[in-house]
């Protein structure tokens, strides 16, 4: 264990925590980064030429809450998740059925969406935050795949549609906070609010892990034994990651909801947890932007090399490259890289 841990598993050095937790120099640093990143995010529509490229960022940023979700576990907890697809299409799928059953307009049927979305990670993190490893990973997966299966049944067809899905269709006179839902359904136009509701999300998520509770979380996954004979309950904090985890991935199924106007079981199946996971891991598990940019780069790949007819295949390639070549991702390998020109700069 290395001495930032050490810090937080001792309650006797709760002072040294403090001293290591947030302060004002930080947190204005890391908001006038996320301001700073939130304002030039919105040029890009003003600098994409086309239709088609500028759905393709849009479809990887909506992938890219998803993986941000799984990422903040793996990162803070060292905990791999297959299961954040129930939380992303639940609440896309919760939007939907709010939508065709009960007539709702888009902003409560957002609400209901992404509240149902949380709900099912409170839910499911009761049943699996005790397991860790490859133990935690099955879990995960298998419920996943359990609410994937009930959702395409006969018997939920009623409310899920089975495997044809549910269209989203909002009245012509309703809007999404002043917006046009024939806005919400064009990339261009919705993208500002995607791209400032990433940033929210990704500066939240930066707030929790450079808090004290970030620091308690690192401690659990270095030694959680430790933890509890030093004082600290290990379930609360761990069960309070995994919600925040699956309320961000809620979120963007709430997002792919309301720009596809459409929702299908495929956003519940095993491929969309592949995807996402995946992505998280080629852009790298070790920083915020690592989610980010892998799914910038899956969709950008997904797109150039479906139509060959060997995407898994060359996913398969990409994968294992990183895996051997970049460990610790795109952005791992960027920061190690920076290292090494600002030493060689020095000498």
């Amino acid at each position: 264990m290395n001495a930032t841990t050490l810090s937080v598993a001792e309650p006797d050095l709760g002072l040294g925590m403090r001293k290591t937790g947030l302060h004002g120099k930080l947190l204005a640093r890391g908001g006038a980064l996320a301001v700073i990143a939130a304002v030039a995010g919105l040029a890009v529509p003003y600098v994409v030429p086309d239709r088609y490229t500028m759905g393709l960022l849009l479809d990887g940023i909506i992938l890219a809450m998803l993986a941000l979700g799984i990422g903040f576990l793996a990162r803070h907890l060292g905990l791999i998740s297959l299961g954040h697809t129930a939380f992303f299409g639940g609440a896309a799928y919760a939007l939907a059925i709010a939508n065709q059953q009960w007539g709702w307009g888009p902003v409560p049927a957002a609400v209901f969406g992404l509240a149902v979305g949380t709900a099912l990670a409170l839910l499911m993190g009761l049943l699996v935050v005790r397991a860790s490893g490859m133990g935690f990973l099955m879990l995960t997966l298998a419920l996943g795949q359990a609410l994937y299966q009930f959702c395409v049944q006969t018997v939920a067809r009623p409310w899920t549609g089975a495997y044809d899905g549910l269209q989203v269709q909002f009245g012509p006179g309703q809007t999404f906070f002043g917006m046009p839902v024939a806005s919400v359904m064009n990339a261009a136009l919705f993208w500002p609010v995607v791209w400032v509701v990433l940033v929210v999300a990704a500066f939240a998520l930066w707030l929790l892990g450079r808090a004290r509770f970030g620091q308690v979380l690192e401690g659990i996954r270095e030694n959680e034994e430790r933890m509890r004979f030093s004082g600290y309950g290990t379930f609360r904090p761990r069960l309070t990651a995994f919600v925040v985890s699956g309320a961000v991935a809620a979120l963007g199924g709430v997002l792919f909801a309301l720009n596809a106007a459409y929702v299908s079981p495929d956003v519940l199946s095993f491929v969309k947890a592949g995807d996402s996971l995946i992505a998280a891991i080629v852009g790298g598990l070790g920083s915020l932007a690592g989610p980010v940019v892998g799914a910038l780069a899956y969709i950008w790949a997904q797109a150039q090399f479906n139509t060959s007819g060997n995407l898994q295949l060359y996913t398969g390639i990409a994968l294992v490259l990183v895996l051997v070549f970049l460990p610790g991702g795109i952005t791992g390998g960027l920061a190690k890289l920076a290292v090494r020109i600002k030493r060689r700069a020095r000498r």
